[in-house]
């Protein structure tokens, strides 16, 4: 068997251990479901947005990277607020297809498919859109396998100084 590495998610280069934790089926009413695994991935998820239970939840949603992004646009990007897209590659270029579909209020900045989305390029964008609500960009554009800079991005989000290798608490 060749074991081939391709640098993109999903389940086309797991190590044997996941694809035998794989094989056994689990129903949505199992205990051992729900409170081993679902339960502990959503109070983490919690944890790392820094919020709590008492006034927050999380919702998984099961389907492609698609059927997530347009679910988030959908419900989260009000008719009042203004959307900032990066986009370097056809993933990017279809959060612009989701918006317009949504007539969500929204700007595409495009870049060159061989350019990550940088702190600077987000920082510098914000700047001549200081309307902006919200800001979408794809982690991984796996159609060229170019990885976007999202804790540089996220430091420059929450105000802080991009260069940073990490955001100061």
């Amino acid at each position: 068997m060749n074991n081939y590495i391709l640098l993109t998610p999903g389940p086309l280069t797991t190590s044997e251990t996941v694809r035998q934790a794989m094989m056994k089926d689990w129903c949505t009413w199992d205990k051992e479901y729900n409170e081993g695994i679902i339960m502990p991935i959503r109070k983490e998820l919690l944890q790392l947005a820094g919020v709590d239970e008492e006034n927050y939840t999380t919702v998984l949603l099961q389907g492609s990277g698609t059927y997530c992004v347009e679910a988030t646009l959908g419900c989260t990007v009000k008719d009042t607020d203004q959307l900032l897209i990066f986009a370097n590659g056809a993933y990017g270029d279809r959060m612009g297809e989701i918006a317009r579909y949504y007539n969500l209020n929204h700007t595409v900045i495009t870049l060159p498919e061989t350019e990550p989305v940088t702190g600077k390029i987000v920082e510098e964008t914000l700047q001549q859109h200081p309307a902006a609500t919200h800001v979408a960009v794809v982690h991984c554009e796996t159609t060229t396998g170019i990885l976007n800079q999202l804790e540089e991005i996220a430091c420059v989000l929450k105000g802080k100084n991009h260069l940073h290798s990490r955001c100061d608490e």
